[in-house]
């Protein structure tokens, strides 16, 4: 899951989401399904801003490491939260 910045224009969250995809896919995941839930309300403001987009992501990997994509996430400036969570099944 992921919140990004909500004030971007339509071909910056286009090439924003493209960069993620591509990220995740370097990690060696594949994404199984997505939804753009889109502009939300958040609990608390983010960089003074009180609603954000919303992406999420079910992924599917045989070695769930995502430490380097968590580290490319973190030095991007539009990209606001993520989260991994894996789910056992």
């Amino acid at each position: 899951m992921m919140i990004i910045n909500p004030v971007m224009s339509a071909d910056e969250q286009s090439e924003l989401i493209a960069s993620i995809k591509t990220e995740i896919e370097h990690a060696g995941a594949t994404i199984a399904s997505e939804n753009h839930p889109g502009e939300r309300d958040l609990a608390y403001k983010i960089r003074g801003s009180s609603t954000g987009f919303y992406l999420l992501y079910t992924l599917e990997s045989e070695k769930p490491d995502f430490f380097a994509t968590t580290k490319a996430f973190n030095i991007k400036a539009d990209i606001w939260r993520h989260m991994f969570v894996r789910i056992d099944e």
